[in-house]
């Protein structure tokens, strides 16, 4: 484990930092009040999340492997702590959905129902915390994935070349 200390310790940070986000939604009314700008504010959350793949990588290339990582090196460990925040990710969903803001599907619901987005029956088929961490573990992996590439593009070492006169 002690390989993965690195990623794990950022899937962790992820984790709270996550909390602190749908917290503070509820807090500002984006799951009762405001709800219709949720989805909006929601997307924002990326933010946060690359810059936390940009500081683990940036942390194992200094501190595992000495400032010196290669694409694949980095990739590998991007792909890591996306499967160490997807693990945590139902766990996450159900502490905002049962203690931060137990009011947030029932709220969903009625709003995606009276906007004619969703019959009352297909709202409450796919808007419920099951079809969410469903939702959360596919997402993650693909936005894992694609964070992992890009950031893996920018901080893998680059080959310097020496030139002999």
């Amino acid at each position: 484990m002690k390989n993965y200390q690195t990623e794990l310790k950022w899937a962790g940070i992820h984790f709270l930092v996550y909390l602190a986000w749908m917290f503070t939604e509820h807090v500002c009314g984006l799951h009762g009040r405001h709800i219709q700008y949720q989805q909006l504010v929601s997307a924002f959350i990326l933010l946060p999340s690359l810059l936390i793949y940009v500081l683990a990588l940036r942390e194992k290339k200094m501190k595992v492997f000495r400032g010196t990582i290669t694409f694949r090196q980095a990739f590998k460990s991007g792909m890591l702590l996306t499967l160490f925040m997807v693990l945590l990710s139902p766990l996450s969903q159900l502490i905002t959905t049962g203690l931060i803001s137990p009011e947030y599907f029932e709220n969903m619901r009625e709003f995606a129902v009276s906007r004619r987005q969703m019959s009352a029956q297909e709202a409450e088929s796919r808007l419920n915390t099951g079809a969410f961490i469903v939702q959360s573990v596919v997402g993650g992996l693909i936005t894992g994935a694609v964070f992992s590439v890009i950031v893996s593009l920018f901080i893998r070492s680059r080959k310097v070349s020496v030139v002999s006169s």
